[in-house]
């Protein structure tokens, strides 16, 4: 069936507005909702989508498509006239019915996945393949990850996890990169979280790829059709050294301007899916020397007066310790992370993990926590943080004179975190360009 409109609900979100972006230049047409104008709302006006701020703009009729996304409360009374129509989807609704009609290349995982699906839809468009793509990031390539290409091309999807998405995705060739434990306040345990991913494992029709260095994917049995990567001798895809890895008595090596060992271990999985569909090895790594990476992915922001400012989405303990341990291999002086902690429940549940990530800087700032919609924690605060090389700043308009008077020249600055903290890098670059 054809819908007049599509309403995108909380199109701000970084999974919907690329799905928005695809239903635009598959030929529908799409409107946005979203509480507040950002970033990514604008880039949105610019690919010529339209983005309502309040619920007036919005009318539910038949003749209308509703996705929406799981910060929209559907079954609230704001929304009592939309809640359980055939017509209004959740976001993992609507992907189900996609993967019906495609065929799903996916990439999931705790950690790496949007950065992965970005570059494989680099790898096949850089070698003429007009696959289609979502994924929740944005490059200064394409903008929002979201494209409809040839029909009878695949859609290569991030594939998320986060409140069971992947669950009732049909999936036909997929990467896992790692799991680590994520997202309890929904899955309660790390059982239920690997479960979940086993599930979806063993769901999968064509090409399952896997990452043979991760314990919890490693311990998982009576998976079919598996290729594997990974230092581990038994792996299919053997990496000897960071971008440098051996198939069939072959050694490749990985050009690339990404910082990082664990985004070279994700390129080697994304190598693997890209050859599985007909992508010659070294077409693959021509295309990642051209890779300019996903925004807030350890992004250089700008350098004044000899110091680096680099902003990461990391939120998670094991992506700090890897941003982190990236950057401090790259810095000639010091490293200075200024970490805002995102959600309550999670800093609560990972507190002494931030903290040993930290403790991996010169020397880290911590900012009050960002809420995203949660209720404070009595006797949690970011305050607990501080210690002799761990700085406790109440906020981040507090940081730039702070930092400003520590950094030097050679000296790399690391804002870290998924809430409104990556406005911090520009600001901290315009101080120090003016005093």
């Amino acid at each position: 069936m054809s819908y007049k409109n599509i309403y995108i609900l909380g199109v701000g979100g970084s999974g919907m507005s690329s799905i928005a972006k695809y239903l635009k230049q598959k030929g529908d047409n799409v409107i946005g909702y979203d509480q507040r104008k950002s970033y990514v709302t604008n880039l949105l006006n610019q690919d010529g989508i339209k983005v309502v701020h309040t619920l007036d703009e919005i009318m539910y009729t038949p003749e209308s498509l509703y996705i929406y996304s799981s910060a929209i409360p559907i079954e609230s009374e704001n929304f009592q006239d939309f809640y359980d129509k055939e017509n209004v989807l959740s976001r993992p609704d609507y992907l189900k019915i996609l993967s019906e009609d495609h065929k799903i290349i996916g990439i999931t995982g705790t950690h790496g996945k949007t950065s992965t699906t970005a570059l494989l839809s680099h790898i096949f468009h850089f070698n003429n393949l007009n696959v289609s793509y979502l994924y929740g990031g944005i490059t200064t390539f394409n903008g929002i990850g979201g494209h409809y290409g040839d029909a009878d091309k695949p859609l290569i999807l991030e594939t998320d996890e986060a409140f069971n998405t992947f669950e009732k995705i049909n999936i036909s060739d997929l990467l896992v990169l790692n799991i680590d434990s994520d997202h309890l306040d929904y899955f309660k345990n790390l059982d239920n979280y690997k479960t979940a991913f086993y599930k979806v494992m063993k769901n999968v029709t064509d090409n399952l790829v896997v990452n043979n260095d991760d314990l919890n994917i490693k311990s998982m049995k009576e998976l079919k059709n598996l290729v594997s990567y990974g230092t581990d001798i038994s792996a299919d895809f053997k990496v000897q050294s960071s971008g440098i890895f051996i198939y069939e008595n072959n050694k490749y090596e990985i050009k690339t301007d990404i910082i990082g060992d664990h985004f070279k271990s994700n390129m080697v999985g994304a190598i693997i899916l890209a050859l599985l569909n007909g992508i010659e090895i070294s077409d693959s790594l021509n295309a990642i020397e051209s890779f300019a990476g996903v925004k807030r992915r350890i992004e250089l922001i700008g350098i004044s007066k000899g110091v680096s400012i680099y902003d990461d989405y990391g939120h998670h303990p094991t992506e700090m310790e890897a941003t982190i341990t990236a950057l401090k291999e790259q810095t000639k002086s010091k490293l200075y992370v200024v970490f805002q902690p995102h959600r309550y429940t999670r800093t609560k549940e990972y507190f002494n993990s931030f903290k040993d990530s930290l403790k991996l800087a010169d020397y880290a700032i911590v900012t009050d926590i960002y809420p995203a919609g949660e209720s404070p924690i009595p006797g949690l605060s970011s305050k607990n943080f501080e210690e002799e090389s761990i700085k406790y700043l109440k906020s981040i308009r507090y940081v730039p004179e702070y930092l400003s008077k520590k950094v030097q020249n050679g000296d790399i600055v690391l804002t870290l975190g998924a809430g409104d903290i990556t406005l911090l890098g520009p600001k901290i670059l315009k101080y120090l360009n003016e005093y």
